[in-house]
């Protein structure tokens, strides 16, 4: 099928921890080198797009599509009751999208607009871990 992007969203978004440590996990196992989709981005919402609302934590998804699912992700290493939804980037935005204005895809520093903040997630991890020790 082919390169793919989606968000993955979680509800309760109590849960988006879930997902980072099962990334954790699964990057440590070099599952991401050879197969799968990977998360590269952790997405904070400032606006509401669509149905998820403003202040939603999203993991950007990249890869292909027939791997869009918490097994392809993350390889089995997801234990969570939560409900996930993959939701194609192309439902919500236009590759040219100016809700895209300002946010870098490609790097490892953070960037933002007045929609959205986006980290990269090794770059989220090491946030979050300083916060948490403070």
């Amino acid at each position: 099928m082919g390169y793919q992007e989606s968000w993955l969203y979680v509800q309760p978004q109590m849960r988006f921890s879930n997902l980072i440590r099962a990334y954790e996990k699964t990057a440590r196992t070099d599952y991401y080198r050879t197969m799968g989709a990977e998360p590269m981005s952790v997405v904070i919402l400032k606006r509401p797009f669509g149905e998820v609302p403003k202040g939603a934590k999203l993991l950007w998804v990249c890869g292909d599509r027939c791997f869009h699912t918490p097994v392809g992700v993350f390889n089995g290493n997801l234990k969570s009751p939560a409900k996930l939804c993959f939701i194609p980037v192309e439902q919500v935005l236009d590759p040219g999208d100016y809700r895209l204005k300002g946010i870098d895809l490609n790097s490892h520093a953070p960037s933002e607009n007045a929609y959205m903040k986006r980290y990269s997630v090794e770059d989220y991890i090491v946030r979050t871990r300083a916060e948490r020790e403070r």
